[in-house]
């Protein structure tokens, strides 16, 4: 099936030094040269999950032969292949059946993450929020499959890797987080929201939920799970830099967080945070706002929210000049890129927003050093920096 193709035009080419701080550091830093962005948008409401609740935009990865995949549609669970010389998109099938969600955009692919390609043979791993309707509740879980790109393509659903626990009411689907990073063909971190457990601040009752593990393959039957940290509200960011985990993580009314993810460690939600509670009637309320004492710190912290969604770095080389190596962003609220320089591993630099118009969802680096995102209004933007 053929995509109707906007002209590939420019949405919007802008400079904009938002914001710039500087942590943990007594000496000056070079400044980095200013942003401007050439982004060309295509059409793909095909790929939308729409629901009376709103539209949610596609989860996003990418092939080596820089074909997409792409998880959502009117169901949610839909896989596209997506052909970006050709704009043509697959229907390569469903990676759950309907029983498993409600008619509700959150129920919805939240990561495609690919383990391994060998010829037409690609292994993938797929999270997404499982509805269990004898007991009414959600879990987030994280299946194997197998796709073959042959002629006449085939999705197969393989073991379960990972399902949370315990199941919880349905309630704030949207802090599902599942987002993956890859460690090798046989392991894998993932993260896993509060769901809106309203028993979060309770940790003998909370279960998995707030936390970021390492799965690995295991036995043919089952995976192996260790937690690396816990204390997070909903982590929709992350990416792997060597040994090093970075995940951003959405608080509340403020208090979005990017953290290094430390072994052991806990990130404090929900006893503390840079947010404030939205209302009485919120699911929990934090102890102690506007602090971390007590609890291992981000990195850095936005207040008022942006709505953090997906990390990636930018690749070495000339591309991005001066931006070669950092941290890109996507945001929800604030429809914008944040460039965040790392000075070191473990301290940030200048940190600048970008407005591009769009709430971004998803965020990949394609083969041609371009920015590919996804956004909530069924859009691909192919982003680079501007000559």
């Amino acid at each position: 099936m053929s995509l109707k193709v906007k002209r590939m035009r420019n949405l919007f080419i802008s400079t904009a030094l938002i914001s710039a701080l500087i942590i943990n550091s007594n000496q000056a830093t070079a400044a980095l040269p200013q942003i401007k962005l050439d982004i060309k948008s295509v059409d793909t409401p095909d790929f939308i999950v729409d629901a009376a609740n709103g539209q949610r935009g596609a989860a996003l990865s990418q092939l080596s032969d820089g074909r997409l995949l792409l998880g959502g549609g009117k169901n949610g669970f839909n896989l596209y292949l997506y052909e970006i010389a050709s704009n043509r998109q697959t229907l390569l099938g469903a990676v759950a059946n309907s029983a498993e969600r409600l008619n509700d955009s959150r129920f919805a692919v939240t990561d495609i993450a690919v383990l391994d390609e060998a010829g037409n043979e690609i292994s993938l791993l797929i999270s997404y929020p499982q509805y269990q309707r004898a007991k009414s509740c959600v879990s987030v879980v994280m299946y194997q499959y197998q796709l073959n790109l042959a002629a006449s393509p085939t999705l197969t659903k393989g073991k379960l890797w990972f399902s949370s626990k315990p199941c919880v009411p349905v309630n704030a689907v949207q802090h599902a987080a599942g987002r993956i990073a890859v460690i090798n063909k046989t392991s894998a971190y993932l993260t896993v929201g509060d769901l809106g457990f309203k028993k979060i601040g309770n940790r003998s009752v909370r279960g998995d939920l707030g936390s970021v593990f390492k799965v690995s393959a295991g036995t043919a039957t089952k995976s192996k799970v260790e937690r690396i940290s816990q204390g997070h509200r909903n982590q929709q960011g992350v990416v792997l830099i060597g040994n090093d985990l970075y995940v951003s993580e959405h608080g509340p009314r403020g208090g979005d967080e990017l953290n290094l993810i430390s072994k052991g460690k806990d990130y404090g939600w929900p006893a503390v945070t840079y947010g404030e509670p939205y209302s009485s009637g919120d699911y929990v309320r934090p102890r102690t706002t506007g602090s971390h004492e007590g609890f291992t710190k981000p990195l850095y912290n936005w207040v008022p929210s942006v709505a953090p969604t997906e990390l990636i770095q930018l690749p070495s080389g000339n591309s991005w000049g001066g931006w070669a190596e950092q941290l890109v962003m996507g945001t929800l609220r604030e429809q914008s890129l944040i460039f965040i320089q790392l000075k070191t591993r473990s301290s940030v630099g200048e940190v600048v927003k970008v407005d591009v118009g769009e709430r971004i969802r998803d965020l990949e680096m394609d083969r041609n050093n371009q920015i590919i995102a996804t956004t909530d209004a069924g859009q691909l933007l192919f982003i680079s920096m501007a000559k």
